[in-house]
């Protein structure tokens, strides 16, 4: 805990050298606090000498005592709530907000099925559902289903397209759910619930975009309100983009080697999307909207 008369900073963060949180008084002076210019739970922010938190603020249990810089020379007890924050919902809670999740086709979006879960966790669901989201992904591989092979695969796209071309129909075998090969976890993030100055500075990953928000454990595959579905998908998308990860996508061995880790099972729940799609757009709108998928047009 903080040493006496020093004010301790809960829900911290940094963003280009300049650290903020809310301050707590833990002395009180004669009976008040007016020798502090804020009142409990404010929020004050104040320049360090460094760019983004040291190790030891990120990383260990506790709290670590930090100076501000000048003008305002003062010392604050940082608070490290690495288990408390963002604060978590028990599985038992994530399991419950599964088993009311719409049916597709229900007409609900994401966006409705977070807002009306956030309506029952009240205030509390402002920070523990949101506003950025982890979500633990399941890697899809590379075998192909035939019908009659016993693995259970039926055709599912309606008459005039084909599952070949849809990558969500086309693959069925996966890796072990929360297997090692699924790596790391997904996030979407709500920017109209975050001011414009949490974007400063640097995303720790394309996984973790806001580091203060997003959870680096996310809920285990079998208690997550959302999960991901990330495709190996066939050899030829796989290699065709120019990217920085070109060279380890020509490569062929570790292709094949992912593959064989993602067929550990096997899963439809995903495969009913195009018929509902067409069933709620046209035939003709659908192929429109479609064009050009499963086909692959090399970019150099």
């Amino acid at each position: 805990s903080a040493p006496p008369g020093v004010v301790t900073i809960r829900n911290s963060r940094v963003a280009n050298g300049t650290m903020s949180g809310n301050a707590y008084h833990n002395t009180v002076f004669n009976g008040s606090t007016s020798m502090l210019d804020f009142a409990d739970g404010d929020v004050v922010r104040f320049r360090t000498n460094w760019r983004e938190a040291p190790v030891e603020i990120r990383a260990h249990l506790g709290g670590h005592l930090v100076h501000s810089a000048p003008p305002h020379s003062r010392t604050y007890y940082v608070e490290r709530e690495f288990v408390l924050w963002p604060p978590y919902i028990d599985p038992g809670q994530w399991l419950e907000m599964r088993r009311r999740l719409p049916p597709p086709g229900s007409g609900r979006t994401t966006l409705d099925v977070l807002n009306a879960e956030l309506a029952r966790l009240g205030d509390f669901g402002r920070e523990t559902l949101g506003p950025c989201l982890s979500m633990p992904r399941l890697l899809f591989g590379s075998k192909d289903s035939l019908p009659g092979d016993g693995s259970g695969y039926v055709p599912l796209a309606p008459p005039g397209f084909r599952d070949g071309d849809y990558v969500t129909l086309r693959y069925r075998h996966h890796a072990l759910k929360e297997g090692h090969v699924n790596k790391y976890q997904k996030a979407i993030v709500d920017v109209s619930r975050l001011p414009v100055d949490y974007f400063d500075g640097e995303a720790e990953s394309i996984h973790i975009p806001i580091k203060y928000h997003c959870r680096r454990d996310p809920p285990r595959w079998s208690a997550s309100l959302l999960r991901v579905h990330h495709y190996l998908d066939s050899w030829e998308a796989y290699s065709y983009r120019n990217d920085a990860r070109a060279a380890k996508r020509n490569c062929r061995e570790c292709y094949d080697e992912k593959g064989k880790e993602a067929a550990e099972g096997s899963s439809d729940v995903v495969r009913h999307w195009l018929g509902g799609f067409v069933a709620a757009v046209g035939e003709a709108k659908a192929k429109e909207l479609l064009a050009g998928a499963g086909s692959f047009v090399r970019l150099e």
